[in-house]
């Protein structure tokens, strides 16, 4: 019997046809195999790949026709946020920031100003299947790593609309630094995306940053800038920045009237598609801008600069990580000068100094106090470009989370054009549980113009002083009163309603004014550490006065007449406190280096920073000698003391018990 699973023996010769026929068998089956096995591997596949392929080309199909439908979209907004209205003057060309260069200019909104922008919802990235096939895993990449800096010698960018091959017009420059209070003439002939000097300390290139840091939206207001300096600012910042922690550059334009701000620079922009430009219908001012602004922008973190700024190498990393750690923290970076004559990068030694205040609530540059550099030698192993704790900043230039900067109350838009907003918003922060820290590793240049080159919408006095005696009466509870010694023509000074203000402080439930002073920035006195205050007047009823120089060290203490009445010059507001220190409304006298006394900065270390007074005889001595106010030099003095000098005896318009 012959079975399958075993051939006969070969000798046989059934055996042998037997063979042949399962050779032959074997053979077919074979030629079936490789048939099958060439149609799974190749056909089949194909057929699936088409198939795949045709469904997600409808599906593509169908993705890029909802996105050309929503790359241009017009619609009316009015001032009620009614946006099923026809109004053809009234066009809304919007674009969502698109990482995919693209031709045309989609990136342009206008916008009614107190509209705002809501957010498209967060879609999750989808999960990928782990891959059987993938090689070993690759090295992680190190957690901390140092700041970003950009290109350099670039193919240089200039503006396309200025001639650059005609010889120069000194008069046209002259009349452009008139007009505009900086160089633009130069401006609009230097290349836009030209190198920043590396100003850092030589610590700031050893220090590391973590490598996962929130997205920025860099946000730059302005209102009739001139576009070559808004352009360099913009592009200065892409340059020089990780291009993974810039979200955004959003210009906000307040309402410019400036034909260059109009298609020529929505057509520059078009070859950017992380610059979004949003156009206020109604201009609003500064506060205004910036708050309607942060409306706009989408970034974890907002970065307010100035529309005339540049960064330099390094800046970002700096300001963000702080936010990363706390969300309460807000950043300020360090400012370099760049001069509005000539646009010469120049630096400025701002790493040794911290913003404080004065009781005219003007922001001023303070010496590093020693209990500061003590609390960064102990905490960083680089204490020289270690973060400050400023008890206030300087202006507009800074970074906070942006939900965090919504949740403590945005900015208070009551307030005119510009002024106050910068000391009110730092009060806000300390007061309501969050800090302020001074970046030295973050170095921002800044044009500083001698004047503002833009109306203020109204008279400047009384804008800036209803600002600030908003914030005033809104943080400075009991302290109020010697504000108002100050600038006694305040008092009854309409400001507007300041309820909502009010309400705010309440809920984010934000310490007291004299707990800033003591624990911020005790190197301001209150009221209750004083002994006198107001005019300090002689028998010869003349007053010490400061002629406003009490913030310049080495300047002397004048003697003026005095105001009978109510006192509104606080060039002649003196303080003497309770530890024997006699100022002005910033520094302290000294009386070690002239015969007439001079400011400088108070060290509290008393010597001849200590000035006591008598009440039996109504002097104030210091060093063994008694101040007297020379009527011959005009001038406060050191003399021998007399008792019968009436130019000796002082008198004081508010004393304390």
């Amino acid at each position: 019997m012959v079975t399958l699973d075993k051939p006969p023996p070969p000798s046989s010769s059934s055996g042998l046809f037997y063979s042949r026929r399962i050779r032959k068998r074997s053979i077919i089956r074979l030629i079936l195999f490789l048939l099958v096995t060439f149609f799974i591997l190749t056909i089949f596949p194909i057929s699936i790949n088409i198939s795949i392929a045709d469904s997600n080309s409808k599906g593509l199909n169908t993705y890029q026709d909802k996105s050309s439908d929503n790359k241009k979209v017009i619609r009316t907004i009015n001032n009620d946020n009614n946006n099923n209205i026809d109004n053809d003057n009234n066009k809304v060309i919007e674009r969502e920031p698109d990482p995919i260069r693209q031709e045309g200019n989609n990136n342009v909104v206008v916008r009614q100003p107190d509209q705002e922008k809501k957010e498209p919802a967060h879609i999750p990235d989808p999960i990928e299947a782990p891959d059987d096939n993938a090689g070993p895993p690759e090295e992680e990449e190190p957690a901390l790593i140092p700041a970003f800096t950009g290109p350099r010698n670039q193919e240089p960018v200039y503006m396309d609309n200025v001639d650059r091959n005609v010889a120069w017009d000194k008069n046209a420059e002259e009349e452009s630094i008139k007009t505009w209070k900086f160089n633009k003439y130069l401006s609009d002939r230097l290349p836009l995306n030209r190198d920043t000097a590396d100003g850092r300390h030589a610590t700031c290139s050893l220090r590391r940053y973590q490598r996962s840091l929130p997205a920025a939206s860099v946000v730059l207001v302005f209102y009739n800038e001139a576009l070559s300096v808004v352009l360099r600012t913009a592009l200065t910042v892409l340059k020089e920045s990780d291009p993974r922690l810039i979200h955004e550059v959003l210009l906000y334009d307040d309402c410019s009237t400036n034909d260059e701000l109009k298609e020529p620079l929505e057509r520059f922009i078009a070859s950017y598609p992380k610059i979004r430009l949003v156009r206020s219908k109604t201009r609003g001012g500064l506060v205004k801008a910036r708050l309607y602004s942060s409306r706009e922008a989408r970034g974890e973190v907002l970065l307010y600069l100035d529309a005339h700024c540049e960064p330099t190498p390094g800046w970002l990393e700096p300001l963000l990580e702080p936010i990363a750690k706390n969300r309460k923290a807000v950043t300020l970076p360090s400012l370099d000068i760049i001069k509005y004559e000539n646009l010469e990068y120049i630096g400025s030694d701002s790493i040794y100094v911290i913003g404080g205040v004065n009781w005219l609530m003007n922001m001023l540059w303070y010496p590093i106090p020693e209990r500061e550099k003590k609390r960064r030698e102990l905490e960083d192993p680089y204490p020289i470009t270690a973060n400050l704790r400023s008890p206030t900043m300087a202006g507009g230039l800074f970074a906070m989370n942006r939900l965090y900067f919504k949740e403590i109350g945005e900015y208070d838009e009551e307030m005119g054009v510009w002024g106050g907003e910068n000391m009110e918003l730092s009060f806000r922060v300390w007061m309501c549980g969050g800090e302020m820290l001074f970046v030295p590793c973050s170095k921002v240049g800044h044009i500083f113009r001698p004047a503002h080159p833009y109306d203020f919408m109204g008279n400047v006095g009384e804008v800036v002083s209803k600002n600030y005696v908003r914030a005033a009466r809104v943080w400075f509870d009991k302290e109020l009163s010697l504000y108002y010694k100050i600038r006694p023509q305040f008092k009854d000074l309409d400001v507007g309603d300041i309820s909502k203000r009010l309400e705010l402080r309440e809920k984010l439930q934000c310490k007291s004014y004299k707990w800033f002073l003591k624990n911020v920035f005790p190197e301001l006195p209150v009221e209750e550490d004083l002994i006198a205050s107001g005019q300090f007047r002689t028998d010869n009823n003349r007053c010490m006065d400061t002629r406003g120089k009490d913030l310049e060290s080495h300047s002397e203490l004048h003697l003026g007449s005095c105001s009978n009445g109510v006192n509104v010059n606080s060039n002649r507001f003196m303080m003497l406190t309770k530890s024997h220190q006699l100022m002005g409304l910033n520094f302290c006298l000294d009386s070690g280096y002239s015969e007439v006394v001079q400011f400088h900065i108070c060290h509290n270390q008393g010597g001849t920073q200590e000035f006591r007074y008598d009440p039996t005889t109504r002097q104030i001595k210091t060093t063994g000698k008694c101040l007297t106010g020379d009527e011959n030099q005009n001038k406060v003095t050191t003399a021998t003391c007399r008792d019968d000098d009436p130019a000796q005896r002082w008198n004081f318009e508010y004393k304390y018990d």
